[in-house]
């Protein structure tokens, strides 16, 4: 749809073009889940947590004892 507008002694051309939607067919496939595999997951991801929890325990009983270290 075009239109033309004049206004402040210009003349501007508007294309509008309007775009049809196209639906989206979905396939629903069967995905095949292995536990093993779902299991290791949360292994390595509880694994990894600890690490994290270790390191930033360690992190802070290292800074307070320095900070008491430095105070004494």
């Amino acid at each position: 749809m075009q239109k033309n507008y004049f206004h402040d002694r210009k003349h501007y051309i508007e294309n509008k073009v309007q775009k049809k939607t196209i639906p989206l067919n979905y396939i629903y496939r069967k995905r095949i889940v292995d536990i093993n595999k779902l299991l290791n997951r949360v292994r390595l991801e509880k694994k990894s947590e600890t690490k994290r929890k270790i390191v930033f325990y360690s992190t802070i009983s290292v800074s307070v004892l320095l900070f008491g270290f430095f105070i004494f």
